[in-house]
């Protein structure tokens, strides 16, 4: 032991630094290059024996020594051992010691041991915003030594992807990345810089390409931004890597990384072993369930892909003759399902989400209003108010500023017609007028004048009469202060609104619909009625769609008869069976999307699956897709 009070130099051990490294990179395994860096620092038995218990992997008996060691010294050699001792303990996942170890230091510290306490209490400090760690680390009150700036440096990276601040974050990993850095240190800390740019929102990452000054920055964000567009399309993304990488300079991006982001994309698109689809085969909701099952099944067998990659599909019935929900579920987690699909009615949701902790993913057919199945459950269906929704996105597009809303006297009909409402309120449109009908009444005079406001213009005659005395030649005027009308009707209903809205003053004014307003193979019976209608279409229901493999799907449907009409509900289950392939991926990013038979598919926030629908316009001759109205360009997909 040396006699005290003479001045000896702060210890400096190799391996305990790199268990720093591994607290500050969230890594857990040693360096071996690191590892068999000699020691430079102080002789002392415990700290050999502290040097020889990390070498065995033995944490927990290196901090023992180190906090021993550190007894028999005083001042900042002190408190740099019960340091060193405060990074093995937050390396082996013991924040208490590591803090106990740093209210211990000695009363006389130097500046050096005060920045890495700054730092080790910072990596502690989980109250500590990433602006607040960014500003501490960024003003350490002296510099830290070579073999602890990439600690730092790798802090700095995390708190500035996590608050978005990209150019700042790939810049410090090209400050970390030219340390002299081990392989495996290396392209683990790069992994965590991918992770980050990965799961960052895709306009701040396009903010950051659009200001970037150096070029190895705007390379590393168009990587990214680059790959994550094509994330559904592995063949795209092999090409897009190729071409980048031949014209990156500098950037520093491994090829490691590279297969890295092959190799995860490769298990996004790998769907589960064995898929398990619960729907009702039997009782009242057996037609609807069969018609899922038939699309599913048409997409399974029209898959080009090497079928061995496509998953075992395993059928439960969950309808009157068949299992519980919740008995299919546990039976399907039993065998061993990787993903489950459905179930179809709400009511058999709720009960899922209810009584299952969801340990198995489910891709449901129907929506409910709950938060309880968390990010294993994502909810897709055919819900009419997307279609309207996505009707309200169309006005929108035409201008549609203020409009009337007539709307069957019904659940249906409220719940249609409020979706319109806010999708184009939303957008700073006005619904200045609102009216029901019954859905089993034939004659809707009543209230189709009183929305068009002809009742009031009739009262202004019969009064103007009843002053003078005389009678005048007159004829009744809608209002003129709309722009179009949107209609809430079900398929019978609608052929009695639309005609009987013309009749009553309403031709030439705009008339919006949703899909469920128009069969799926309109007769010129029901063109006629219809004609003019605005709405938006599933591509499966359009003769010219753009379905993926629509002519393989209608052989596999109706082989016999090709020109057979198709279902809404077969949409349903080919969407179901090609989410498959892609859901990890759609989950992470709202803005990614896919082309579908029901619209093109993407996942909210909410994890709900989104379609955009195509705008189309009802005529004599059929439905045909809108590219232009009035002159005015149209979205080739409606929202």
């Amino acid at each position: 032991m040396p006699p005290r009070g003479l001045p000896v130099p702060t210890p400096r051990l190799p391996l305990i630094a790199l268990f720093t490294a591994l607290v500050v990179a969230g890594c857990s395994s040693l360096d071996t290059r690191e590892a068999t860096a000699p020691l430079t620092s102080l002789e002392h038995p415990r700290i050999d024996a502290a040097e020889s218990a990390l070498a065995v992997n033995d944490p927990a008996s290196a901090v023992a020594l180190l906090r021993m060691a550190a007894s028999d010294f005083s001042g900042p050699t002190a408190t740099g051992l019960r340091l060193e001792a405060a990074r093995v303990a937050l390396a082996m996942g013991d924040p208490a010691a590591a803090q106990r170890l740093l209210n211990e230091r000695d009363a006389i510290a130097s500046a050096d041991n005060e920045a890495i306490t700054i730092l080790l209490r910072t990596r502690l400090d989980e109250t500590l915003g990433d602006r607040q760690i960014i500003d501490r680390l960024e003003n350490l009150p002296a510099p830290l030594s070579a073999r602890m700036v990439p600690y730092r440096l790798q802090a700095l990276i995390d708190a500035k992807a996590a608050s978005g601040d990209w150019i700042g974050a790939i810049n410090d990993w090209r400050t970390l990345d030219r340390k002299a850095l081990s392989p495996a240190r290396r392209g683990r800390s790069e992994a965590r810089l991918w992770q980050a740019l990965q799961a960052a929102p895709m306009a701040a990452l396009r903010r950051a390409a659009d200001s970037a000054r150096q070029p190895v920055t705007t390379q590393w964000l168009e990587l990214a931004i680059g790959v994550r567009q094509r994330a559904l399309d592995a063949e795209a993304t092999r090409a897009f890597l190729a071409d980048h990488r031949r014209s990156a300079v500098d950037a520093g991006i491994s090829q490691r990384l590279i297969q890295r982001i092959l190799a995860m994309q490769r298990a996004d698109l790998s769907p589960p072993r064995r898929v398990a689809v619960l729907l009702p085969l039997s009782g009242d909701w057996a037609g609807a369930g069969r018609r899922i099952r038939d699309g599913l099944l048409a997409a399974y067998h029209a898959d080009s892909g090497d079928s061995g990659d496509q998953p075992v599909l395993a059928f439960f019935d969950v309808g009157a003759d068949g299992l519980s929900v919740t008995a299919a579920y546990q039976q399907a987690r039993a065998e061993g399902a990787g993903r489950v699909i459905g179930p179809l009615r709400k009511s058999a949701l709720r009960d899922l989400v209810a009584s299952t902790d969801l340990s198995v993913p489910v891709l449901a057919l129907n929506r409910i209003d709950s938060d309880r199945g968390g990010p294993r459950l994502q909810q897709f269906g055919l819900a009419p108010e997307n279609d309207a929704r996505a009707t309200a996105a169309l006005a929108n597009q035409m201008g549609q500023e203020r409009m009337l809303v007539i709307r069957r006297d019904d659940d249906w009909g409220s719940r249609v017609a409020t979706a319109f409402k806010t999708a184009l309120t939303e957008a700073d449109a006005a619904i200045v007028g609102e009216q029901r009908y019954p859905p089993d009444q034939q004659d809707l005079s009543f209230p189709i004048k009183a929305l068009l406001g002809i009742d009031a213009s009739e009262t202004r005659h019969e009064r103007l009469e009843s002053i003078t005395g005389e009678r005048f030649g007159f004829e009744a005027r809608r209002r003129q202060d709309i722009d179009g009308l949107f209609m809430a009707a079900r398929e019978r209903d609608a052929r009695l609104v639309l005609p009987q809205l013309r009749f009553h003053r309403g031709i030439g004014l705009p008339i919006f619909g949703v899909g469920t307003s128009v069969p799926g193979d309109p007769d010129s019976s029901a063109r006629s009625d219809l004609d003019g209608l605005l709405f938006a279409r599933m591509p499966w229901l359009l003769d010219d769609a753009p379905v993926p493999a629509a002519d393989a799907l209608q052989q596999q449907l109706s082989p016999a008869d090709p020109s057979a009409a198709r279902l809404r509900l077969q949409s349903l289950g080919i969407d179901s069976y090609r989410l498959l392939s892609g859901l990890p991926a759609l989950a992470r990013d709202p803005e990614l999307s896919m082309p579908g038979a029901s619209g093109r598919l993407s996942i909210n926030e909410r994890q709900q699956i989104q379609r955009a629908l195509l705008p189309v316009q009802m005529t004599e001759a059929g439905i045909r897709r809108l590219n232009r109205v009035d002159g005015e360009a149209v979205t080739d997909r409606v929202p």
